[in-house]
């Protein structure tokens, strides 16, 4: 003899499970929401042992890399800095389109970041990288060496924004170009009109904007510093 569930326990359990997930829904909402405001006076990098959880297919899908990347115009040949690589998803896409012709330079402030990317480099036998931990404030590369700077979800994070990117024109060509990145679940999520100010004041000038809702990418060449 089988004992079924009735009507009532059905609902009952359909119940509990719908006001577990708003629950849950809750909850991610308001960490959000406190997370954003300490990082809005505390600035720093994402903690090395989350790299693993950025690249993730929800991520992928709200930020495809391979569309990102294609967005900075990067030809074969280049030499490319990014800053904040994390996992290297975005890493590996440049030093594919930059080609064995071309460099990418990864710089991250966090050695563990470093050797986890350094790990997935050899993984994927990408020879064509070469990562450093470094300071965004003092990258370890002469003036005007480089075609392409990037970050993706980087920009924020970085306390005194200003002195980062007048770091960034110094090491940028003078027909270099600058793509700055966001996602809006990051915690640090700026604006476009807050990044573009932030360059501005730097002395960048806005070419180029892409993504939508979910994400964008701003694309900058060098310009007068007011």
């Amino acid at each position: 003899m089988f004992v079924g569930i009735s009507g009532m326990s059905i609902v009952s359990i359909i119940s509990t499970m719908l006001w577990f997930v708003v629950v849950l829904v809750g909850l991610f909402v308001f960490f959000g929401i406190v997370v954003r405001v300490i990082r809005r006076f505390v600035k720093f990098p994402t903690p090395a042992f989350l790299v693993r959880f950025m690249d993730n297919p929800v991520r992928q899908w709200m930020q495809p890399p391979a569309k990102v990347v294609g967005w900075m115009d990067i030809e074969e040949g280049m030499q490319v800095l990014e800053l904040g690589p994390g996992s290297g998803v975005f890493t590996v896409e440049a030093a594919r389109l930059a080609d064995e012709a071309g460099r990418v330079f990864a710089v991250d402030i966090q050695p563990r970041v470093i050797s986890k990317l350094n790990g997935r480099l050899r993984r994927e036998g990408i020879s064509n990288v070469v990562a450093a931990v470094a300071s965004a404030y003092e990258l370890p590369l002469p003036s005007k060496s480089v075609d392409r700077v990037f970050m993706i979800a980087v920009l924020a994070e970085i306390p005194d924004t200003r002195r980062a990117l007048l770091e960034i024109r110094r090491v940028l060509k003078d027909d270099g170009l600058l793509a700055i990145g966001e996602l809006v679940p990051d915690p640090d999520y700026p604006r476009r009109k807050t990044v573009v100010r932030w360059c501005r004041d730097a002395g960048f000038e806005l070419v180029g904007g892409y993504g939508g809702v979910l994400h964008y990418l701003l694309v900058f060449k060098l310009g007068q510093i007011d």
